[in-house]
């Protein structure tokens, strides 16, 4: 083996100093390299922490509960407001994270829950106190009722002036005369404007008050033969078709049915139709009959009270039907421009009966 020369020698310290420069230039490109990284990565961590502080805020400031789970039904984050929420539950006995989605009752609140389903097998839980929302439904619904026991107040009054008005005259005549027959006469005309009182006031307190909170579920069938016989309908003037084996609130529903088949055979309607269809857990029926119908101007006001579209009247049949079937769940409304007469559809929930075989099916064919 031939020893290194000085010139080797030299060419080999050369190319080592040479790679130590360059491996010093990559440890400085490096050193630098990696100090950016730290700069980007403290940027990084700085915006997560800022955005987690503004998760955290935006959940602390939400009006409804915010609640994960894990995969194993373990409690991973929860804001103030599922808290608050969870623990109200809780000192009543129930567990609010294991309610199934939907609407509850506990204790003074009313919660509403939904759950969804997170990838990695956890549960998000949303509880929405509907406690407040409730108490200012209820709040709203007293102010209308009260807005529309005012008017119906002022109604009452100008109704009622013009028969009082009668009477007293009728009675001022009474205190004059001394005649046997004109005070007969008098007593007559007094007694039949108190009796028009007497009518208003009996429809106003109807209309004032809900319908009984007790259910008595009737055929439909039955229900129109009640209301034909209640309103005097003659049964060759009636026919009834569909879905008349189906019950729904009898009482309710009779009131309503004999108020229109009234209305019908007074407008000078000679035949009246009725129709019943259930679907869905809901009848209708359709009353049709061969009337003058009603005018446009008026059956835009038909429900309020005091509108009526007959000469004689007080309006508050009508009104009443509205109200008392708004207690039921139902309501009516006025078909328009496909009836050269009237016609009006109620709807009403059905009441599922296992055993009809006890209800009266009256027939209208006589």
């Amino acid at each position: 083996m031939t020893a290194p020369t000085d010139r080797d020698l030299q060419d080999g310290f050369a190319s080592f100093v040479d790679a130590a420069r360059r491996l010093e230039e990559s440890y400085s490109a490096l050193k630098l390299r990696a100090a950016e990284i730290d700069v980007q990565l403290a940027r990084a961590n700085a915006q997560l922490e800022a955005t987690l502080q503004e998760r955290e805020a935006v959940f602390a400031a939400l009006p409804v509960g915010v609640v994960a789970l894990d995969a194993a039904k373990e409690l991973r984050f929860c804001n103030p407001e599922g808290e608050r929420v969870v623990d109200i539950a809780s000192e009543s006995g129930t567990d609010v994270l294991q309610l199934d989605a939907g609407k509850h009752e506990i204790a003074e609140l009313t919660v509403r829950v939904t759950r969804v389903d997170l990838p990695d097998g956890g549960t998000l839980v949303v509880l929405e106190d509907r406690s407040r929302l409730a108490h200012l439904e209820r709040e709203v619904d007293r102010l209308d009722r009260m807005a529309g026991l005012s008017e119906l107040a002022l109604g009452v009054a100008h109704e009622i002036k013009n028969p009082l008005n009668g009477v007293m005259g009728f009675a001022s005549l009474m205190e004059r005369h001394e005649d046997p027959d004109q005070i007969r006469r008098c007593a007559r005309k007094i007694s039949a404007g108190m009796h028009e009182v007497d009518t208003i006031v009996k429809a106003m307190l109807a209309f004032a008050r809900p319908a009984g909170k007790g259910c008595a579920p009737r055929s439909v069938r039955d229900v129109v033969a009640s209301a034909a016989s209640e309103a005097s309908v003659p049964t060759s003037r009636l026919t009834v078709e569909g879905d008349v084996r189906h019950c729904a609130d009898g009482p309710t529903l009779t009131r309503v049915m004999a108020n229109l088949l009234r209305n019908s055979l007074e407008a000078g309607a000679s035949s009246i139709e009725v129709v019943a269809r259930a679907e869905a857990g809901e009848i209708t029926i359709d009353v049709r009959d061969d009337g003058p119908g009603i005018d446009g101007e008026v059956g835009a006001r038909l429900f309020e009270p005091f509108v009526s579209s007959k000469d004689r009247g007080h309006g508050l049949g009508l009104a009443l039907a509205a109200r008392v079937l708004s207690f039921l769940g139902g309501r009516i409304e006025l078909v328009e421009g496909d009836h050269p007469g009237a016609h009006f559809r109620v709807r009403v929930p059905e009441i599922p009966v296992v055993e009809t075989s006890h209800l009266a099916e009256a027939s209208i064919d006589g």
